[in-house]
């Protein structure tokens, strides 16, 4: 267990560190890595919120390459509806989706408007939600 805890570690030092490179491959393949990681059961980002993954893959959201963004956006989502979203929120993925909703690329658009609605959730289904005082 302790030893399949340190590969995880590693593999995800390796991959982030790889997205903050300046090799272009090396980045868009990182980042596909870790999107295409997010779809086993078993994956959990606990790792890579702890060495500072978010930041680094928000910065990642204004990269020129649609692929890379995709791909961010894909993490992003998986961060999100595995329930971590208050550290998404902390470091500031909110704010940066915002200015991505009039994207050009309807598939951004669509996967931006996909990740407001789980870190943001609509008014009205707070508001109902929420338990009524006895009167």
């Amino acid at each position: 267990m302790a030893e399949e805890l340190q590969i995880e570690k590693d593999l995800v030092e390796d991959l982030l560190s790889r997205l903050s490179g300046k090799g272009k491959k090396g980045r868009e393949a990182a980042i596909e890595a870790l999107a295409v990681s997010t779809e086993d059961d078993d994956w959990r980002p606990d790792e890579l919120i702890k060495q500072g993954g978010i930041e680094i893959i928000r910065d990642l959201l204004g990269d020129k390459n649609q692929h890379i963004v995709l791909s961010a956006l894909e993490i992003i989502i998986a961060i999100a509806a595995l329930g971590h979203e208050e550290a998404l929120v902390s470091d500031g993925v909110i704010a940066v989706l915002d200015t991505m909703q009039d994207s050009r690329n309807p598939a951004i658009r669509e996967k931006v408007r996909e990740a407001l609605e789980i870190l943001q959730p609509e008014v009205d289904e707070v508001v109902t939600s929420k338990p009524q005082d006895d009167y």
